[in-house]
C-alpha cells in the first residue's frame, strides 16, 4: 500500500536505496497526553517491588544510553519517560534527547561509514540508509535508542520487509545482523506458492525478530482521521486499501467548489520522484500526479495512470498506459510531450538500476533512486508498444503486482534524466522538481505554491486538464466511474503545517481546516464533544518500533542481544498502549500486525506484556550472565 501517513520505509505489497523506507517507514506523532508525569513513580519502579540497582558496562562505567524522541509531541515525551522509568529497574540511566520530528526521519535515522573507512572495501553497502557492516559504520544521529518512527509491515507481501531485517537491507539504519540467515528465509517465501512453506519461512523470520530484537516492537494501531462532518469519504474508507480518494472526497455533494485544507504537523521533505521515501511527501506529491495503479480492499488492481496484468504465467507482466497522459514542461517552458512506455523503461533500467550499466550514467556510486532494492526483482524490462511495456522476472511470482516495484510508482520524463545526467545532485535540485513544472495533466491538482519548513504549506489548484476525465465512457485501458468526469471536487487543496501539535489541535477544534489526524488524547473528544467533526479509524499496516543502535557508536546495551532482551523484558508496552496512547494502539511483539493472515502468535516470543517483578529479575539475570555487564545493588 503506498504510504498515506507519516510513514517511512517502503510500499507494501542487497539492495540499495532509501525507497523502502517511505513505503516502509514514517514519522509517528499522533498522540499527546497532558499531565503525563502522574503516570510514573518518581523512583522509576512503576510500582514494582524490586530493590534498586545500577548497571555498569565493560570498562566499569555506568550504562547511560541516549534515547531520541520527537520534540513538541507530548505523547512521544511520555513514552520516552515511560521507557526511562522502566529501564531504571535494570539499573540503566537512560538519557532523553528530543529531536525535531522531521529530523528523526530525514537525518537521524540513517548511517554513514566511519571517517577512516573505505566503503568500496565493504562486504555490503552503502545502500539507502544502510552504510554497511555495523563495526565499520555509525548512525548519523548519536542515538542508542530511537522512537517516533513507524514502519510498514506489508501484510499483503510480508517478504518485502527484507529491507528492514536483512543485514544489507536498505532501511537497516541501525546495523542489524540477524542471528539466522534471513535472506534465505525470505527467498524461501518467494520461491514457493505453498501456504504452509511460506508460513514456515515467515514464522522463523518473525520469531527470530522477537528474540534478536533489532528494535523493541511496541504497538500496532489504526490511523484516526478527523473530518469536518460535511466532507464525504466512502463506505470503504476504514478498510485497508485504496478507496478512490479523488473521486470520493467532496463537501456536501459531488460538485466542484471551495477549498480543502489538511491541518498537518509533519512537513514535505522530498519531491524528487525516485527518492521519495516518506508518507508526508507522498501525500503531497500525490496531488499533482497519480501513481501507476492502486489496490482496493478486495485486493483488486485499480488502474490510474496504467493498467497492469499477469501475462498468464506469473513471470511476465504487461503494463498499458492510458492514451492521454501529458507531461508538463522543463524549466525553460519546453513541453515534454506525451508519457509513453519509453519513459518508464528508461527510468526502470537506468534510474532504478535494472540495466547492468545503470551506475555508469551517474556521478554517484549508485543511480539516484531509493528503490533499487525493489527493482532487483526484475530480470528485464522492454517496450512492446508506444503505450505498453513488459516486465519479466527470473522466477514466477503470483503477487508481483502487489509488491513495491510498480505498484504506486511515479515516472519522470526520459528527457529530464537525459538533460541532467550524470549530475544526480543537479537533477534533485532542478527547477522542474522544486516547482513541479513537469507534471502536466497527470494529477487531479497542479502545483501552486510551497512554503518550506515545519510550519510551511503546500498548495495545489484544481487541474483543468486532469487525464482521468477522458476515461469515463471510453478508454484504451478501462473506463472509470462517472464521477471522474468532474473530479476533483475542490478548487484548491492545501497542506497547512503547524510545528506545534497542540496549536494544530486547537485550530481544528476551533473550526479551521477540513481534515486533521488528531493526537490520541483528542480522538474521543473529537468523536463525542466537537460539533461538525467525524472521526474515522482506518486499518493501519504500520508498526511502532523502538530501534536499537547496533553500529559502532551504539551503547553496549543496544549492541548485545542480552542487553536488548533485558530492555524489552521491562519496557511496559501495555502502559504505553493503554494509558499513554489511550487504548488506540495494541501491544505487539514482532513485525506483523496481529490481524495479518501471516501472523502466528505461537512463533513469537512476547516481551513487555504484563511486566512483573519476575520479568525484572529475569532481565537482571540476563545482564549478570552477559560478560560485558555488572549489576550492582545501590
Amino acid at each position: 500500500m503506498p504510504p498515506r501517513g507519516d510513514e517511512v520505509v517502503k510500499r507494501e505489497t542487497g539492495a540499495s536505496s532509501r525507497r523502502k523506507l517511505l513505503q516502509g517507514l514514517g514519522v509517528a506523532g499522533t498522540a499527546s497526553l497532558a499531565g503525563c508525569p502522574a503516570l510514573f513513580g518518581g523512583d522509576g519502579s512503576d510500582g514494582l517491588d524490586v530493590e534498586p540497582v545500577e548497571l555498569y558496562g565493560p570498562s566499569g562505567e555506568r550504562v547511560t544510553p541516549t534515547l531520541y524522541y520527537q520534540a513538541d509531541d507530548p505523547q512521544s515525551q511520555s513514552i520516552a519517560q515511560q521507557v526511562k522509568n522502566n529501564l531504571a529497574n535494570i539499573g540503566v540511566d537512560l538519557q532523553l534527547e528530543s529531536r525535531p520530528r522531521n529530523q528523526l526521519l530525514a537525518e537521524d535515522f540513517a548511517s554513514e561509514p566511519l571517517p577512516d573507512e573505505n566503503p568500496a572495501a565493504f562486504e555490503y553497502g552503502p545502500v539507502g540508509r544502510n552504510a554497511g557492516p555495523p563495526d565499520r559504520t555509525r548512525t548519523t544521529g548519536d542515538w542508542d535508542m530511537l522512537i517516533g518512527i513507524v514502519a510498514n509491515s506489508y501484510p499483503r507481501t510480508p517478504d518485502n520487509t527484507d529491507s528492514f531485517w536483512t543485514r544489507d537491507g536498505q532501511a537497516n539504519a541501525y546495523g542489524y545482523v540477524p542471528s539466522t540467515d534471513h535472506e534465505s528465509l525470505y527467498a524461501e517465501f518467494g520461491s514457493t506458492t505453498d501456504p504452509d512453506e511460506q508460513q514456515a519461512a515467515l514464522n522463523e523470520v518473525f520469531g527470530n525478530l522477537s528474540e534478536d530484537l533489532p528494535g523493541n516492537f511496541l504497538s500496532q494501531s489504526k490511523e484516526y482521521f478527523a473530518f469536518r462532518e460535511n466532507i464525504n469519504t466512502s463506505e470503504e474508507f476504514t478498510d485497508f486499501g485504496y478507496t478512490k480518494g479523488t473521486l470520493n472526497r467532496y463537501r456536501d455533494q459531488q460538485s466542484v467548489g471551495q477549498d480543502f485544507v489538511w491541518i498537518s504537523t509533519t512537513p514535505l521533505t522530498n519531491l524528487f520522484v525516485p527518492e521519495i521515501d516518506d508518507g508526508n511527501s507522498t501525500r503531497r506529491f500525490g496531488l499533482v500526479s497519480d501513481p501507476t495503479y492502486d489496490v482496493t480492499p478486495d485486493n483488486e488492481i485499480y488502474p490510474l495512470l496504467m493498467d497492469a496484468e499477469d501475462a498468464g504465467d506469473s513471470q511476465v507482466f504487461v503494463f498499458t498506459l492510458r492514451d492521454n497522459l501529458q507531461f508538463g514542461t522543463d524549466a525553460e517552458g519546453n513541453d515534454y510531450g506525451q508519457m509513453t512506455a519509453e519513459d518508464w523503461v528508461y527510468q526502470t533500467r537506468f534510474v532504478h538500476g535494472v540495466a547492468d550499466d545503470a551506475s555508469d550514467r551517474w556521478n554517484e556510486q549508485t543511480p539516484p533512486s531509493a528503490q533499487i532494492g525493489d527493482y532487483e526483482q526484475i530480470e528485464r524490462v522492454e517496450q512492446t508498444g508506444e503505450l505498453e511495456f513488459q516486465v519479466e522476472l527470473p522466477e514466477p511470482d503470483p503477487v508481483f503486482l502487489f509488491r513495491p516495484v510498480l505498484w504506486g510508482a511515479y515516472c519522470l520524463p526520459k528527457a529530464f534524466y537525459e538533460a541532467y545526467a550524470p549530475d544526480a545532485q543537479a537533477a534533485r535540485q532542478a527547477e522542474e522538481i522544486t516547482q513541479l513544472t513537469w507534471t502536466g495533466n497527470l494529477g487531479p491538482y497542479s502545483f501552486e505554491s510551497r512554503t518550506s519548513g515545519v510550519a510551511g504549506s503546500f498548495t495545489a489548484s484544481r487541474n483543468d486538464d486532469y487525464y482521468m476525465r477522458d476515461h469515463v465512457t471510453d478508454s484504451n485501458v478501462r473506463t472509470v466511474d462517472d464521477g471522474w468526469a468532474d473530479a476533483p471536487f475542490f478548487e484548491r487543496y492545501q497542506f497547512d503545517n503547524e510545528s506545534d501539535q497542540s496549536v494544530a489541535t486547537e485550530r481544528f477544534r476551533n473550526g479551521d481546516g477540513s481534515l486533521y489526524i488528531p493526537p490520541s488524547d483528542a480522538v474521543e473528544e473529537f468523536r463525542q464533544s466537537v460539533d461538525d467533526v467525524r472521526v474515522e479509524g482506518k486499518q493501519f499496516p504500520f508498526i511502532s518500533v523502538m530501534f536499537f543502535n547496533q553500529r559502532s557508536n551504539g551503547d553496549t546495551l543496544t549492541r548485545t542481544r542480552a542487553g536488548r532482551q533485558a530492555s524489552a523484558l521491562v519496557v511496559d508496552k501495555e502502559t504505553i498502549s493503554n494509558e499513554i496512547q489511550r487504548g488506540l494502539t495494541t501491544p505487539t511483539s514482532t513485525f506483523q500486525p496481529t490481524w495479518s493472515e501471516y501472523y502466528n502468535e505461537d512463533a513469537v516470543t512476547e516481551y513487555g506484556i504484563g511486566v512483573t517483578e519476575e520479568d525484572v529479575r529475569q532481565a537482571r539475570d540476563l545482564l549478570r550472565e552477559s560478560e560485558p555487564f555488572s549489576v550492582e545493588s545501590v
